[in-house]
């Protein structure tokens, strides 16, 4: 059983709160209510705020206060850029060493997606799109690239949950389709149908977000 500290379990239940945008972006978390809420002392959660606001999750203002980071379109267009290239390189090796035990955990990933949107669980649909990503990932057993995607991730989750706050519905019904197609081009070791899919995946954010021109569309 893994052994936390209190800082390493105050670190990770706000880091929760904050991809699952319990706070909303550019929100005041004040530490005191928060130590209250998580009923630790303030100590370790000062020392898990300041681990976050190290890694861009919030900002910790002097004399202001601690504030719930902010993506705007613009951010997480540059995140996806940055994905979108890693990605392809992970749908890649994914495809050549992927076993039927890794296709177990995508098709189990896409039924618990499924049972998630059918109850209208969207805050589950975006932990579960994340998990999608980092399993493909993981099959790479590449340590740098399971790492930097990983990093994106943690940030993309709180993008997914910004871009899907209008229609979630309809948005992750789409989510949930495009990971079928990824899913079935893993199935038939195609790489070009994954890296598109992928690609495809990619650009329906975008649009979501009114990041693409008419003639990318």
């Amino acid at each position: 059983m893994e052994h936390l500290s209190l800082k390493e379990s105050a670190y990770r239940i706000i880091k929760e709160k904050l991809l699952n945008l319990e706070y909303e972006p550019g929100s005041r978390i004040r530490e005191d209510l928060l130590a209250q809420e998580i009923s630790m002392s303030r100590t370790p959660v000062r020392e898990a705020i300041n681990q976050l606001s190290a890694e861009g999750f919030v900002n910790n203002i002097p004399r202001k206060g601690v504030f719930a980071i902010e993506l705007t379109p613009e951010e997480i267009g540059d995140l996806l850029d940055v994905r979108e290239p890693l990605e392809m390189l992970a749908i890649e090796k994914c495809i050549k060493k992927i076993s039927e035990e890794h296709i177990s955990a995508l098709e189990n990933n896409i039924k618990e997606f499924e049972a998630a949107l059918l109850a209208e669980d969207f805050k589950t649909c975006n932990v579960l799109d994340s998990k999608f990503h980092l399993e493909i990932t993981a099959v790479s057993n590449n340590k740098k690239l399971i790492e930097f995607i990983k990093e994106i991730e943690d940030f993309m989750q709180i993008a997914r949950g910004i871009e899907k706050k209008t229609n979630p519905k309809m948005k992750n019904e789409l989510t949930l389709q495009e990971h079928k197609n990824i899913l079935e081009a893993i199935k038939n070791r195609d790489v070009e149908a994954a890296k598109e899919a992928i690609k495809i995946n990619i650009r329906t954010m975008k649009a979501n977000l009114g990041l693409l021109s008419s003639g990318q569309e």
